[in-house]
């Protein structure tokens, strides 16, 4: 693990996405922590499963991983998280998130010390007014640095919550679909180029820097002073579930390395789009990982 990163905390979901004949683990937070923790940088993942088949397949695949589940709880009603991933000819994937899964109920963990150099979190467990909410709420307040990553999945958000969700954020993570929403919802000035875009949804929301997926467009990052776009990465896609959830884990990883923006837009594709060559939103196996490592060593 690399001790200079100081130990943050991802908050939110793991759940299980439901393709019919295979099941397979998932939730952005708990893709994030993976795909972190693999690549050397360990964090404090806060999160709730159901006392059901599903949790301890998740608590299982975590300790296989050597990943630290202290802070994921388990809930003796609410079952482990679950959404249904239907093929879709226009998106890609259509998802089917079902209500009151065990991480709308997460709790605050005892082992959380404030201040918390970092927090990485998404929206989706904050979409119901109740324990999940008042836990981050909590996080928020003693972050001095905040990622989010937002998931704007109907119906599971509001104009409300989701102003609340952005605004101060340090990096907000969204695809330029969710950055057109963002628009239209908040009535924003219209703007004639996406770097226009992404100032105004910036300075609107009080946000340091945005961070645009593209899908086969690339990506893009405009601070204020800055704005970079990058290429995607060239793959042979198997489907597209999680590659979002990579590319944020191949920005942080980049990131906290100390590498400029532009190399950080460069590993955060890289990794979005390895995960594009496989069935799922993560990999079964660590060499996935160490493949990845040894390329990106040679590179440096």
């Amino acid at each position: 693990m690399n001790a200079d990163v100081p130990l943050g905390i991802i908050f939110g979901e793991c759940l299980v996405d439901d393709f019919g004949a295979v099941q397979r683990l998932g939730g952005a937070p708990f893709n994030v922590a993976q795909h972190l923790h693999a690549l050397g940088v360990a964090s404090v993942f806060v999160s709730r499963v159901g006392r059901d088949a599903s949790g301890q397949r998740i608590l299982q695949h975590m300790q296989d991983w050597g990943m630290s589940a202290d802070a994921v709880t388990e809930d003796a009603l609410l079952p482990t998280g679950r959404v249904r991933v239907t093929a879709d000819a226009d998106q890609g994937h259509r998802f089917e998130i079902l209500p009151h899964q065990a991480y709308d109920a997460i709790g605050m963990p005892s082992s959380v010390i404030a201040p918390i150099p970092w927090l990485y979190h998404g929206s989706l467990a904050l979409r119901e007014d109740g324990p999940s909410r008042a836990t981050w709420r909590q996080l928020r307040a003693h972050a001095q640095w905040r990622f989010v990553d937002i998931n704007l999945r109907d119906p599971w958000w509001n104009p409300e919550l989701l102003a609340e969700v952005i605004r101060g954020s340090s990096i907000l993570k969204c695809n330029v679909e969710e950055l057109e929403q963002i628009m239209r919802t908040y009535e924003l000035s219209p703007a004639s180029t996406l770097r226009e875009a992404m100032q105004v949804v910036a300075r609107h929301f009080d946000v340091q820097a945005v961070l645009l997926t593209r899908g086969a467009a690339g990506a893009a990052y405009g601070d204020g002073t800055n704005f970079y776009e990058a290429e995607a990465a060239s793959t042979v896609i198997q489907d597209t579930v999680g590659a979002g959830d990579a590319f944020a884990a191949g920005w942080l990883w980049s990131l906290f390395r100390g590498d400029a923006i532009a190399r950080r837009l460069q590993r955060a594709g890289e990794l979005a789009a390895a995960i594009c060559a496989l069935s799922g939103a993560i990999p079964d196996q660590p060499e996935f990982y160490q493949t990845i490592m040894a390329r990106w060593a040679k590179e440096d």
